[in-house]
């Protein structure tokens, strides 16, 4: 059984609140997401399929340990919190946070195989879509009035106000619903309603997500994901699904001019969409300009046994995990990530700090 609070949203920007004062000075994120941001609140749904519990996940990460994250080491939203000098925020579902955690370092509800519909990646078992993760940051943010005592109603407004949202989904919604025969909306939907059921119902979540306190926000749009080991595996020739990049790209285009037209219709919103779709593309043509030597294989692999779907104790690793751009079959590696991770701030015109953090 997962403990009583149930996880939140999901590849992959960071947040920032400065409190001015008010809260020690604090600069928090709240993260939404799926995969590419979770920091380990699968782990805590034991009966999940969607879990980076095993080695080698984390491998490159601190202690090595598996740490939730599905990668070897940070995730993008990881990097591009550290280069903006913040605090990582914790799991939702992490047994220690708590009122002061959350105020100090804000909460990630990214959780690994999560969508914006409620119907994307049922068949993983216990993997939170956005609707369920919505509920979970109203329920943290009634929370905070139990500090009412220390913390003044207008103050608490002000720090969920001034906090920066990031929400980084959607590739679920396509790879494992809308391409996956066994899903209804697979036979319901053409490509093009498809992406506008899913744009529609995105445009409801980040209004809620405003009706909340959120006034800061990003949306993460997609990458090439007819490009990830899987999608390749699947054609006769392992070149990239083009049909499914189109997807991405008409999603993108879609879910950018919304995110840009709720940002000047709702009151005090500056709500932005950050995208590295050609940069990572180039990334994958052209391994070698980026200091790659692969763009269409795993690093993490059981040998010629595919598609393994994630990294698992019995797989074998690549010599060089720098020089792979993908981890496992949906994943990026930390080097790909951080490459993602430095475009997407540089498209968003955000100064990055000298003194983040890494690991």
């Amino acid at each position: 059984m997962a403990p009583k609070r149930t996880t939140p949203l999901a590849a992959v920007v960071a947040v920032t609140a400065l409190l001015l004062g008010l809260c020690r000075g604090d600069v928090v994120q709240f993260i939404f997401g799926d995969s590419l941001s979770d920091v380990g609140n699968n782990n805590y749904l034991t009966k999940s399929l969607a879990r980076a519990a095993t080695p080698w996940y984390g491998i490159d990460f601190g202690s090595g340990m598996p740490n939730g994250r599905f990668c070897n080491g940070r995730t993008v939203a990881d990097i591009v919190g550290d280069k903006m000098g913040l605090p990582r925020p914790p799991a939702f579902l992490d047994p220690s946070l708590d009122e002061d955690v959350i105020f100090k370092n804000g909460v990630n509800y990214a959780s690994g195989g999560g969508g914006i519909l409620n119907e994307t990646s049922s068949l993983f078992v216990r993997t939170p879509v956005i609707r369920s993760k919505l509920s979970r940051s109203s329920c943290s943010r009634a929370r905070r009035r139990s500090c009412g005592r220390r913390w003044a109603p207008r103050r608490q407004d002000k720090f969920f106000s001034e906090a920066r949202y990031v929400v980084a989904m959607g590739a679920n919604d396509f790879i494992n619903n809308y391409l996956l025969p066994v899903y209804s909306d697979s036979w319901t939907y053409t490509g093009d309603t498809f992406v506008k059921y899913m744009v529609n119902t995105l445009e409801a979540q980040l209004k809620l997500l405003h009706t909340l306190g959120a006034r800061r926000l990003t949306f993460f749009g997609l990458g090439p994901m007819g490009c990830i080991p899987l999608q390749r595996y699947l054609t006769s020739t392992g070149a990239c699904q083009e049909s499914t990049n189109k997807l991405a790209k008409a999603f993108n285009a879609q879910a950018g001019a919304m995110v840009a037209r709720l940002s000047s219709e709702l009151a005090n919103a500056t709500f932005r969409f950050g995208e590295a779709y050609d940069f990572f593309q180039d990334i994958i043509d052209r391994p070698y300009m980026h200091g790659f030597n692969n763009s269409r294989a795993p690093c993490c692999t059981l040998g010629r046994i595919r598609p393994t779907l994630t990294c698992t104790p019995l797989s074998t690793l690549c010599k060089d995990r720098s020089q792979y751009v993908f981890w496992d079959e949906y994943h990026p590696t930390d080097r790909a990530n951080e490459l993602i991770a430095l475009e997407t701030l540089r498209k968003l015109n955000i100064t990055v700090s000298n003194n983040g953090t890494s690991s």
